[in-house]
């Protein structure tokens, strides 16, 4: 008896695509945590740029609300530390301390 070999059945191509649409998923969300953590990371460094230029500086104002590329960092002076505050692109607050020098 002569079989059938001229392509995929209905069936084979349904559980590649899936599998294919599976694995495609599984990348995207991946990208955008990726992507959302590195913009974070990017606000941090700006946040220690802005600390360590007031600590430099030494400015020792009550608190000070800093805009710098579309996101607002609070600096702040509490009990014998100046600090920094800003939220991040999860809505999460951060804050950095660091002691003031005598």
């Amino acid at each position: 008896m002569h079989k059938n070999c001229n392509g995929f059945t209905l069936f084979e191509l349904l559980v590649s695509l899936s599998l294919w649409g599976g694995l495609i998923a599984i990348i995207v969300a991946n990208w955008t945590i990726i992507m959302v953590e590195r913009e974070n990371k990017k606000v941090e460094t700006i946040a220690n740029q802005i600390l360590y230029e007031a600590m430099m500086n030494g400015q020792v104002d009550n608190e000070t609300a800093i805009v710098r590329e579309n996101h607002t960092f609070s600096l702040f002076t509490r009990s014998n530390e100046r600090c920094i505050r800003w939220e991040d692109r999860l809505k999460r607050t951060k804050e950095r301390c660091e002691p003031l020098l005598q």
